[in-house]
């Protein structure tokens, strides 16, 4: 029987919970306010405050490095439904191998899976952190986020 993971932001919002979106917000402040200003003292306050909250949310993509919380929430939603999925192991041991099949192909454009996979085994050994999964196990969760990847399901 397979186990679901307990549910915790983490891995992947790490950077973006941070710099990403606290540049990417006052940036989005200072160009919102500057365009607003065109509209008076008012308009200066508004554009502030929309180009702020559009600018966080850009920068928080970036800062995630694309992983963005929608991907983030897909593999947490439906990790145990994967045919890599093995009982035992949970979403933080995976993490970062469906973090790099993500980011991989889009460093190495034009590569398949077979081309990269001794580069995504290195790669594995040195970001695998405290995941339990041995390269075997993770490349297929690693394929799988590729794949996802490259379908533009994402």
């Amino acid at each position: 029987m397979k186990q679901q993971s307990k549910s915790t932001k983490g891995d992947f919002d790490q950077d973006a919970g941070g710099t990403g979106t606290a540049f990417g917000t006052a940036g989005g402040a200072i160009v919102g306010g500057l365009v607003g200003s065109l509209g008076g003292p008012g308009g200066t306050v508004v554009g502030a405050i929309v180009g702020a909250a559009a600018g966080g949310a850009v920068g928080h993509a970036i800062g995630a490095g694309g992983w963005a919380d929608s991907n983030e929430q897909y593999w947490r939603e439906n990790l145990t439904r994967q045919s890599f999925y093995e009982t035992g192991f949970n979403y933080e041991d995976y993490a970062e191998a469906l973090r790099l099949g993500y980011q991989h192909p889009r460093s190495h454009e034009g590569e398949t899976f077979e081309e990269s996979e001794a580069r995504l085994a290195s790669e594995w050994e040195r970001l695998k952190g405290k995941s339990r999964l041995t390269w075997e196990q993770a490349s297929r969760a690693t394929r799988a986020a590729w794949e996802r990847n490259g379908r533009g399901d994402i």
